[in-house]
C-alpha cells in the first residue's frame, strides 16, 4: 500500500510541469526581465552625493578637531604620569590616576555621541537621497520593461551583467531632475 501511495505522488510530480506549462521555471524565465542598480555608486556619482558629503564632513570638522585635542591631551596626561609614577606619592598618584580616568571618559563619551551623531546625519541624508534614487529607479524600470530590480549592495548579488544595470541612467536622469 505504502509503496503504491509513493509511486503515485512520484507519477504525479513527474506528470505537474507538463500538466500545468505555466508553473514551469522556463515559463517564468521567458517572463522575468531583470535589472540591477548600485545606490551606493550612485550616491557617490551624483552631485547631491558631492554635496551631502562635503556637508556632513563640514559639520563634524569641528567635533573631529575637539576630539583630536582631547586626544593629544590625554596621551600627553598618560606620558607624564607614566614617568611620575614612581616619585609620586600615593595620594598624588591617585589624584593623577583619577584625572587621567576622568579625562578618558570624557574622550570616550564624546567620541561616541559624535560617531552616533554622525551616523545618524549620514542616514538621514543617505535616505533622502536613496528615496528618490528608487523612485528613478522605478520608472527606469517601467519604460524598460524590466520585472525586477535589485540593488547591488544591499541584496547580496554577487554577478550581474552589464546590459542589466541601470546605475548610470538613474545618475543621469536624477542629476537632470533634482539638478544636483
Amino acid at each position: 500500500m505504502r509503496i503504491l501511495r509513493v509511486t503515485l505522488a512520484a507519477c504525479a510530480l513527474a506528470l505537474a510541469p507538463a500538466a500545468v506549462p505555466a508553473l514551469t521555471p522556463a515559463a517564468h524565465a521567458a517572463e522575468l526581465k531583470v535589472a540591477v542598480v548600485d545606490f551606493q555608486s550612485a550616491i557617490n556619482q551624483v552631485k547631491d552625493g558631492a554635496t551631502a558629503k562635503a556637508r556632513l564632513e563640514g559639520m563634524f570638522a569641528e567635533k573631529k578637531k575637539q576630539l583630536e585635542n582631547m586626544e593629544s591631551k590625554l596621551m600627553t596626561l598618560q606620558g607624564e604620569y607614566e614617568k611620575q609614577a614612581m616619585v609620586l606619592s600615593d595620594a598624588a598618584r591617585q589624584q593623577k590616576e583619577k584625572e587621567l580616568y576622568e579625562l578618558q571618559m570624557q574622550y570616550q563619551q564624546m567620541y561616541m555621541g559624535s560617531e552616533q551623531e554622525m551616523q545618524m546625519a549620514y542616514a538621514e541624508a543617505m535616505e533622502g537621497l536613496i528615496g528618490k534614487m528608487r523612485g528613478i529607479s522605478e520608472s527606469v524600470a517601467k519604460e524598460k520593461g524590466f520585472t525586477l530590480v535589485l540593488e547591488a549592495t544591499e541584496g547580496g548579488v554577487v554577478y550581474w551583467s552589464d546590459t542589466v544595470d541601470i546605475t548610470a541612467e538613474v545618475v543621469k536622469r536624477y542629476d537632470a531632475k533634482y539638478g544636483g
